[in-house]
C-alpha cells in the first residue's frame, strides 16, 4: 500500500529526522520524497510504502507528531494500480527553462499554455531575484513536462516559441536529460 504524505510548518530542528524515525518505526519505506524550505517554513512530500496495518499505524503516529510540533499534515492512500500501470498513453519527458523580467501572471500563462495542449506538468520550480548590476526583478522557472506521444513536437515547439515571443520570455524546450 502506498501513502502520500504532505507536511508544512515551521522549520524546527530535528523535525525531519523525527518524521523519518516515525516512518521507519512503522516499518514503512520512503519510495520518493521532496523537501524544501521557504523562509522559516518547510514543505515536504513523501510516497511511503508498507503493509496496510503499518500504513494505518503510520497515519496515527504522524497525526500525533503534527499536533505536537504544530505543523499541518495530510495523508492520502494511493491506488497502486495507478503507479504500476501508469497512464495508458505514453508521454515524452521534456524540460522548459524560462528567464524573463518578473511580472505578475507568468506561471499562470505558462501553465495555461501547457494545459490547453493537454501537457502535464510533472515538476515546477520557480524563483524571482534581482539582477546583480541593474537590480531588475528577474523571474526564472524550470519545468519538467510530459508531452503525450501523439503531439507533434515540431508544431508544439513552434507554438511555444511564438508564445514566448508574445510574452517576452527567453525559454528553451528540450528533451529531459537523465
Amino acid at each position: 500500500m502506498i501513502l502520500a504524505i504532505t507536511a508544512v510548518g515551521a522549520n524546527q530542528p530535528n523535525v525531519i529526522p523525527e518524521l523519518m524515525q516515525i516512518i521507519s518505526d512503522s516499518l514503512c519505506t520512503v519510495v520518493e520524497s521532496r523537501l524544501t524550505v521557504f523562509a522559516n517554513q518547510f514543505a515536504c512530500y513523501w510516497y511511503v510504502d508498507g503493509n496496510w496495518n503499518h500504513i494505518a499505524k503510520l497515519e496515527n503516529c504522524l497525526s500525533t507528531a503534527a499536533n505536537r510540533r504544530s505543523f499541518k499534515m495530510t495523508t492520502s492512500r494511493v491506488d497502486e494500480s495507478d503507479i504500476e500501470n501508469g497512464d495508458d498513453q505514453a508521454i515524452l519527458p521534456y524540460t522548459i527553462d524560462v528567464v524573463s523580467a518578473d511580472r505578475v501572471g507568468i506561471v499562470y500563462e505558462l501553465a495555461s499554455f501547457l494545459a490547453e495542449r493537454n501537457i502535464l506538468i510533472q515538476d515546477l520550480t520557480t524563483s524571482a531575484y534581482s539582477a546583480s548590476y541593474t537590480g531588475t526583478a528577474v523571474f526564472s522557472a524550470h519545468i519538467i513536462i510530459g508531452i503525450p506521444a501523439d503531439v507533434r513536437l515540431i508544431s508544439l515547439r513552434d507554438e511555444f516559441l511564438d508564445f514566448c515571443d508574445r510574452e517576452h520570455l527567453d525559454a528553451i524546450l528540450e528533451p529531459l536529460k537523465r
